[in-house]
Order: C-alpha cells, then structure tokens, then sequence
C-alpha cells in the first residue's frame, strides 16, 4: 500500500488520464484503485479511511493508492475523475454527489426528516436502489451510505428565527437545496468550495455557512461566534464506486472491497457519537480528552467565546413555515426522476411511521 502526495502527479491534469490508463505495468490478477475523499485529520472519516486500508491490504490482489484528505480537490473535481475511471472509490457528501446525480439534492430539502431512526430507515429501505440506478447511468455505482449529519448554520450572529437571516452572506455548497434554504430565508447564497471557505470567511466575503456540528468543529469553528441548531437538512453521504472497474474486479477482490468499508449503522455511530462530543465542547467553551484533561479552550480567533442556539418549537416552526416552498421547487427544478424520488422518501416516511405506531401500539 502506498500513500503519497498527489499533488505533483494532478498538477498537469491533462496528462493524468495518460498516466492512468499507458504508465501501468501491474501483475497479472492485481487490480490498482485510487480511492479519494475530504476526510479531514483525527475525524471519524479519517479513522473509517484507515480502516478500509487496513482492510483492503489483507487481499494482495488489490494495490490501492490513497488520497482522502482533500489533495485531488474539490467534490466536483473527484467525482469527475470517478466517472472517468481516474478515481475508482470515492467518500462524498451528498451535497458533493447531487453534482453527479441531481435526484439526490431531494433528500436534503428543509426539514424533510425528524429524526436519525427515520433517516436510516428511508435511505436503507427506500432510496438505496433508485440511487444505485440513478449512479450506472453516470458510470458510478453507490458502495453504501455513510454519516455526515444533520446541517445547522454558523455565522456571526445567532439565527434562531429566519428574520434575524435577512441579508446575510452565507457560504453554501453548489447544492441547490443549500441554495434554496438560504434564499427562502432572504440570505445571499454564496457557492463556494470547501477549500475556499476559511479565506472568504477571513475577508468577510461570506458571513457564516451551513455545516455539519463535526465538520464545523475541525474546520472553521475558530472563524464564527455563533453556531446555531437548525437540524434542518441530514447529509448522510456514500461510498462510490467507478462502474467498469467494480465490475471488472474478480469476485474475491469484490468480495473485500464490498465488505472493507464495514457496516452502514458502524459508520453512522462513529460519527454520531462525535457529533454528540462536539456540540458537547461547545457547550461548555472547551474541549476535554476521555481523560478528563483539558484539552483546549473553545475560543474564536479573536478570543470570542462560542455560543450553541438551540430552536424552541416556535422557532423552528418559523423556520419550517419560509422553507416550506423548497422541496416542490427543487422537484421542478430538477426534473429527471425527481418526483419519483421525492414519492420514494414520502413512501418511506409514511411505512417508518406505519411501524413505529405499530410497535407503540405493541408495548
């Protein structure tokens, strides 16, 4: 296995797919795979990456190459090179694979879900299917689901109520149900990729953006005073995969790419368990180990305490009531199987809560 900065190698982007496909003189039997992903350091995507690795290297026949701290680039850059066959397994948000498969953006339209049990229930029963045929027709195919987490907004003012929004400069992914929230709440959404978020947050080109609790806390927790707990969006993100080298993969080597990665509720829990820590953290305006030890202070870069806005019913009400219109236009929108989409999640909801009064009733 080799781990090696890819930088010089996709400097030159044109002559990557010659390298790729001419430079590669490998035994007979052995599939090479070049697996990327933004997974930043001492996170749980981080330790489910070193994981796979590990998992991969017991099967000889597989040679992977592992770039999955953000070196190859944006989203939109590594699911180009998924598509091509210049990536063969990817990690993605599902902000990031909506560029890819626009049916997807659905899934996160505001306040949609209510709750995790209900998120995994829809994805595991409902969506998993239609995604992975929606993935063949883009030369992809879908692993499994991962964990990002519930969306929430950082900015520089709290943002309980969507009328203390108006005007603001928000960071968004290109997503258009990102871009939709923002506008419905009279922010200026501002697309941006994530390389490009600390600096615009710096100058003052956006105000805020919206984040996952996890991957707020380890990127840009030290740029914004406020980070309030809208829980109006899940990204649960997946594994893809690059459709002709999947299936020219013998079935042993299948076999373990299949199962490297692990479940889909472990990678749910190790990112649910530091979602939880986090917000914890910030709570309290430090950071503790399992020790008990302080760790550090929680403090923005101009010394400012961080402060956690949590919704009353009635907030988060106002903020269900300006976003309503979101999902009806993100099924216009976007067309394709959209609206079969959107009856797929609706289908779902109503069998999770089918079960759940069942089982209410049982006890």
């Amino acid at each position: 296995m080799r781990r090696r900065d890819f930088i010089a190698l996709a400097g030159a982007a044109g002559t990557a797919p010659w390298i790729a496909a001419c430079g590669d003189r490998r035994p007979a039997g052995e599939l090479y795979g070049r697996a990327v992903a933004q997974a930043p350091p001492r996170t749980p995507w981080d330790a489910q990456w070193a994981n796979f690795e590990a998992n991969i290297a017991a099967n000889p026949t597989l040679n992977f190459e592992y770039f999955t701290k953000a070196e190859l680039g944006s989203e939109e850059r590594m699911l180009h090179d998924l598509r091509r066959g210049r990536a063969h397994i990817g990690g993605m948000s599902l902000q990031g694979l909506s560029s890819s498969i626009p049916e997807l953006t659905i899934a996160m339209a505001p306040y949609l879900f209510d709750s995790q049990a209900e998120v995994d229930f829809v994805y595991d029963e409902y969506l998993f299917d239609i995604t992975d045929e929606l993935a063949r027709a883009q030369n992809l195919r879908l692993l499994q689901w991962v964990e990002v987490g519930w969306t929430h907004i950082f900015a520089n003012r709290p943002l309980t109520h969507p009328g203390m929004a108006a005007g603001l400069r928000m960071r968004t992914s290109p997503n258009a149900a990102a871009r939709f929230f923002c506008e419905a709440a009279g922010m200026d959404a501002i697309p941006l990729g994530i390389a490009d978020v600390i600096p615009a947050l710096q100058t003052g080109l956006v105000q805020g953006g919206l984040s996952s609790a996890v991957f707020h806390f380890f990127s840009t927790l030290d740029l914004a005073e406020h980070f309030t707990l809208t829980r109006h969006s899940y990204d649960t993100g997946a594994i893809i995969l690059n459709k002709p080298w999947y299936e020219r993969a013998s079935a042993s080597q299948r076999d373990t790419i299949d199962n490297a990665w692990g479940s889909a509720a472990s990678a749910r829990a190790g990112v649910r368990v530091l979602d939880d820590l986090v917000v914890g953290w910030m709570r309290a305006g430090e950071q503790r180990g399992p020790d008990g030890q302080l760790v550090r202070e929680i403090r923005t870069t101009d010394g400012a305490p961080v402060t956690i806005h949590d919704l009353s019913d009635s907030e988060r009400a106002a903020w269900r009531a300006v976003t309503g219109n979101v999902l009806d236009r993100l099924v216009r929108s976007i067309g394709g199987r959209a609206r079969e989409f959107a009856d797929r999640i609706m289908d779902g909801k109503a069998e999770f809560a089918r079960l759940q009064a069942d089982n209410a009733g049982a006890s």
